[in-house]
């Protein structure tokens, strides 16, 4: 009796390919309702901004991120204490920091010497931190191209100014340029340094797993939960959206940022890069601007005494992705500006009229 009935329960296992095959459906339905179907698929950038920037709040909203914010500034002595005190500050929490930082940096540290650092900006380079540190802090030229080194030096300078301290303030300690091992590891270096004091934010999730225990030892940390629901106007203006048309307009923008904070030999040298390039628009051939015509123009113009100087700037621009280099056929050097004609144009104009 009970072989019988074991015999017929194994006649009904199913096979889960049978399963698979009968639930399977031949024809794949998707939507076809994409944003290219709306009447205004796409918006340009300062449009975008421009009406998220005229959304308004309600009355009662308004007054309870007020009341949040009130609360999270009488925590300013505290955080002036705890800093005193060796240990560096750290927000976390929902929304954007962005404005109490802000606000500490104007209303306690105004007679400090403090350097802030955009952690969201795209271009940013560990670099270009530690340059601001020893050239405008330190007045100590620029820092040495190892940033171990830089580090050293900065940490050797201080030590002989012990009355001197520097507050560095970071928003997004966890932006897209500071996540790597070796930023983080100098940033861990410099928050060590007894006379430079650190007030960060960081928003992701998972930014704690970028550190070990060793970077923990070094930065530590007093954190604060400061759940602001504020949006992320700043730390957001230079991502691509679905919402934006891709016509460049955040390089533009970024272009002129970095443009802005270069010296005056290297704005010449990309002014040389920048004409060159729209002389050849219309030329199918064009690779780039060779390298031994960019340096002859620059010698002409007492933009640059060498060979080895032209590289340093070129080195600059490639770091800040303003200019492209790759190598031809003929193993010629060609530099390209990686932006749109029209826009490049529109950046030239731009300059010319300052």
């Amino acid at each position: 009796m009970q072989s019988a009935r074991a015999k017929k329960s194994n006649e009904f296992v199913p096979e889960s390919d049978g399963y698979f095959h009968s639930h399977a459906s031949s024809k794949i339905l998707t939507s076809d309702h994409t944003l290219d179907r709306l009447k205004n698929p796409r918006l340009a950038a300062d449009r975008v901004f421009s009406l998220l920037s005229e959304i308004k709040t309600s009355a009662e909203h308004e007054g309870s991120i007020n009341a949040i914010m009130e609360e999270y500034r009488s925590y300013f002595p505290k955080w002036m204490c705890i800093l005193n005190e060796g240990f560096n500050i750290l927000l976390y929490g929902l929304g954007s920091k962005h404005q109490l930082l802000q606000s500490f940096h104007r209303e306690v540290l105004h007679k400090q010497t403090v350097l802030v650092v955009n952690g969201f900006f795209p271009s940013l380079t560990i670099k270009d931190m530690l340059d601001s540190i020893t050239s405008d802090i330190l007045d100590a030229g620029i820092s040495p191209a190892n940033p171990h080194e830089a580090v050293d030096m900065i940490e050797e300078e201080f030590a002989l100014i012990p009355e001197t301290h520097l507050f560095l303030i970071v928003h997004n300690l966890d932006g897209a340029m500071l996540r790597n091992v070796k930023a983080q590891a100098i940033l861990s270096r410099l928050a060590r340094i007894p006379n430079i004091h650190l007030l960060a934010s960081i928003d992701h999730i998972n930014t704690p797993l970028l550190w070990d225990q060793g970077k923990l030892c070094s930065f530590n940390f007093s954190w604060w939960d400061c759940t602001t629901m504020l949006p992320y106007t700043n730390e957001t203006a230079f991502e691509n959206s679905l919402l934006v048309q891709n016509s460049g307009e955040l390089a533009l923008s970024s272009m002129r940022s970095v443009f802005s904070s270069l010296t005056t030999n290297s704005r010449g040298i990309y002014m040389l890069i920048v004409k060159y390039q729209l002389k050849n628009k219309g030329n199918a051939t064009y690779q780039g601007m060779p390298f031994r015509d960019l340096y002859s123009s620059c010698r002409e113009a007492f933009l640059v005494s060498s060979d080895l100087a032209l590289r340093a700037q070129l080195t600059e621009f490639l770091d800040h992705k303003l200019v492209k280099s790759k190598r031809s056929v003929d193993g010629s050097e060609q530099l390209t500006i990686p932006i749109d004609g029209a826009l490049l144009q529109q950046f030239l104009e731009e300059q010319e009229k300052k």
